[in-house]
Parts: C-alpha cells; sequence; structure tokens
C-alpha cells in the first residue's frame, strides 16, 4: 500500500516512464509473440506499444500476475460514483 501511495506521489510523468518499464518487463516475462496469442492480437501490435492499453492491461490482470495499477502506474482505476 506504501508503494501505492508512493507512486500516486510522483509527478505525471515519471509515472508515465514507470509505466513504459513495466511494459518491457511484462514483455520479456510472458514474451512479445506469446503474450500476443494470449491476448488475440498480432506480434507487431505488441511491438508498437509504448505502454500497454489499459484494456490489455486489464486483459493481462486478469492473467493473476500483475495488478493494473502496477501495469499501468500512470492511470487512476479509482471508481468515483
Amino acid at each position: 500500500m506504501l508503494i501505492l501511495i508512493y507512486i500516486y506521489t510522483m509527478s505525471k510523468e515519471l509515472r508515465y516512464q514507470l509505466a513504459v518499464k513495466r511494459k518491457n518487463e511484462i514483455v520479456n516475462m510472458y514474451g512479445g509473440k506469446r503474450l500476443a496469442e494470449i491476448l488475440g492480437i498480432s506480434h507487431p501490435a505488441v511491438s508498437k506499444w509504448e505502454v500497454i492499453p489499459p484494456f490489455r492491461a486489464y486483459q493481462i490482470a486478469q492473467l493473476g500476475d500483475f495488478d493494473m495499477a502496477y501495469i499501468r502506474p500512470d492511470l487512476d482505476f479509482s471508481i468515483n460514483i
């Protein structure tokens, strides 16, 4: 929890840079081709990502290895009703 609080106090640019690093970490963990197959998209589509798109972050989070806030620390996933 303390890590998430720290991340949200970082500047927006730093959070985006962290999202870029997390994309690299996740693609390296699964492998670009394998991740594309899991998501049902082409490998070139994965290769074009600078950061993982929000819907793809959701799909990856459903695999159970990462949560959405870890994958995209630059986005706010809180629900305001």
